[in-house]
């Protein structure tokens, strides 16, 4: 038997090894002292039964007359409950026993008017309500979730969300996801299940805002539906202008159909380009947006949002890493698809990573040449160390093919999170057959410690995100 340190003694649990004879008491770690103060005070030290044990118990009484003190009539089925465990579940069902209207009621009996669709999976929903359990697929998962909406069950809501979320979005029909899910989830706020949908929903958005097969639903968003696609980085589009061009035909529709007023209208603007991201467009993109017809009209909504993307584009790399204002949303990239200068870079399952490992991640720029070529490259990534020193965050570049010609580039790296540019690090590098790679020293901007630390701003479900630009150096 293993000894306890001599400053503490364990009183174990259950179920776990026993330093001291104490069964079912939960584990506390006591000084001597404070062990005795306990076992003599009045109060005495905390023990607990088999909680599995107790809602076995519990789920007998599950649709069952005995004790039962009301009568739930669901369509044409009824169902012995036990408002005590109505109660404890859903504030819902305090308010409505405890409210003067039900001390009148000389039957103890209630007629729960539920969707159509809630019905058949009723019994299901009070039958968790005894026992914490319950089975969902993909037919039942949403009535379930309605009626734990209905009736505040919290516990019985995070079931159903992480079911959708995990086992359902990514495998039903995206139709399914926009019609169903998409609009429930927003509906009712849940934004979990928000933004699984709009991650179903990014990787065919560029199909989603340029076929005609989806172009009734693109229309039929809402504003706060669009907002949250649009603050999506997930988006695989084509670039932000094509995706802008989508929204400029939105916006139209929308203020045409609905009769806004200009205020109205120039304040539903206002939000939505809050979530656009100008600078992600190119100067001549730019320019071809400042004469169109809606930016003519708004020419005031317009202006410090396109002078702050004309800025960004204008300065060398090493000063956008330095400058404090081009760390906001609006300079995230997305998944664009077309050849460009940048990338965004997403690795995933991250707690997985082991220690010392390294992830690679090929990626294609343009090139300086002309016609139009392609540049390969490839970013090694040591996000829990490498293996000569387990505190650096080693990020190297290296050019992944054999280079005839010297290639004088600056780089610009950055480390991200769904809302802004959180560390960057830029400098230039001459890759030739000699030397093709180059240490980004983004461990001098974060440790490993820092990264992995509960809770951190780097890690965004469990994964880290990377932003690159490259440029052919003067």
């Amino acid at each position: 038997m293993a000894v306890p340190p001599p400053d503490q003694v364990c009183v174990m649990g259950q179920g776990m090894e026993e330093e001291i004879p104490s069964p079912r008491c939960l584990q506390h770690c006591l000084s001597p002292t404070s062990l005795a103060l306990r076992l003599e005070s009045e109060d005495g030290i905390d023990c607990y039964g088999n909680e599995r044990d107790v809602l076995s118990e519990q789920t007998k009484f599950y649709n069952n007359k005995l004790l039962s003190d009301v009568t739930l009539l669901v369509g044409t089925d009824k169902f012995f409950a036990h408002k005590l465990v109505l109660v404890r579940a859903s504030q819902v069902f305090e308010r409505m026993f405890t409210c003067k209207q039900w001390d009148s009621h000389k039957e103890k009996e209630i007629k729960l008017v539920e969707d159509s669709m809630c019905l058949s999976v009723f019994p299901r929903f009070l039958n968790f309500l005894y026992s914490c359990h319950i089975r969902l697929n993909i037919d039942n998962t949403l009535p379930v979730l309605v009626l734990a909406d209905k009736y505040n069950v919290a516990d019985l809501r995070n079931v159903c969300l992480d079911f959708a979320c995990y086992y359902i979005i990514p495998k039903v029909q995206l139709k399914d996801v926009f019609h169903v899910w998409f609009q429930y989830a927003t509906k009712c706020y849940h934004q979990r299940l928000i933004q699984a949908c709009v991650q179903a929903l990014a990787l065919k958005m560029d199909e989603i805002i340029n076929s005609a097969e989806w172009e009734t639903e693109w229309m039929s968003l809402d504003k706060d539906q669009l907002i949250e696609i649009l603050n999506s980085s997930c988006l695989v589009v084509k670039d932000e202008f094509d995706l802008w061009q989508a929204v400029e035909k939105w916006l139209l529709a929308h203020r045409d159909s609905k009769q806004m007023t200009v205020a109205q209208f120039a304040n539903i603007l206002g939000q939505v380009m809050d979530s656009t991201r100008f600078p992600m467009m190119t100067p001549d993109q730019l320019s071809q947006l400042e004469t169109s017809t809606l930016v003519e009209k708004h020419k005031d909504l317009f202006q410090q949002p396109l002078l702050l993307a004309y800025k960004y584009h204008a300065l060398p790399l090493s000063t956008r890493a330095r400058t404090k204002e081009f760390t906001t949303k609006s300079f995230l990239l997305r998944n664009y698809s077309s050849l460009r200068w940048d990338k965004r870079m997403v690795i995933p399952r991250l707690s997985a990573i082991q220690k010392g490992s390294e992830v690679s991640i090929r990626f294609s720029t343009r090139a300086s040449s002309f016609p139009a070529q392609t540049w390969e490259w490839e970013l090694k990534v040591h996000p829990k160390g490498s293996s000569a020193n387990q505190e650096d965050f080693r990020v190297l570049l290296y050019s992944n093919v054999i280079l005839e010609q010297p290639r004088p580039v600056e780089y610009y790296l950055a480390l991200v999170n769904s809302q802004q540019l959180l560390h960057s690090v830029s400098g230039r590098k001459n890759f030739s057959k000699a030397r093709y790679s180059s240490d980004t020293e983004m461990e001098k901007k974060v440790s490993v410690t820092e990264l992995m630390q509960p809770q951190s701003p780097f890690v965004v479900d469990d994964s880290l995100v990377l932003q690159i630009c490259l440029k052919p150096a003067e």
